[in-house]
């Protein structure tokens, strides 16, 4: 699904510039966790820029229903939309791909898990399957 949210995300405009486990790009970076659960950095599997607005993309892929609000998803999910929260538009955006059955389900969880101001900063995507099965 890495490779399939990497399409995605191109398709959107965003230059990714590293993935995990995709060849010819290097992994993410660490990115600082500001007191998030286990407090310790969390790295996106997917992470690139936005040039039209100017922000920082993170991408997940959350490939099952346990994957979705496991304490490591929910503590990612937090890092990676604290960051850069008080940029405004500028705040860092969250893309998470998952089945497309799961994606009500998903949208449910972001709004009893993460901040009501973050919400307009998470978009789901619907995994078609198109690539590799994960």
């Amino acid at each position: 699904m890495t490779k399939e949210l990497i399409a995605f995300l191109r398709g959107e405009g965003i230059d990714v510039k590293g993935a995990r486990g995709v060849a010819g790009l290097d992994p993410p970076p660490p990115i600082t966790n500001d007191g998030f659960g286990s407090a310790r950095p969390r790295r996106p599997d997917v992470i690139g820029f936005d040039p039209a607005k100017r922000r920082i993309v993170f991408g997940v892929v959350r490939p099952d229903r346990r994957s979705l609000d496991s304490e490591d998803a929910l503590e990612e999910y937090n890092v990676f939309l604290d960051h850069n929260a008080r940029a405004g538009e500028q705040a860092s955006v969250l893309y998470v791909i998952m089945p497309t059955d799961l994606i009500v389900e998903f949208t449910s969880l972001v709004t009893h898990y993460i901040h009501r101001e973050y919400w307009h900063r998470v978009v789901p995507v619907g995994a078609t399957g198109a690539s590799h099965p994960h």
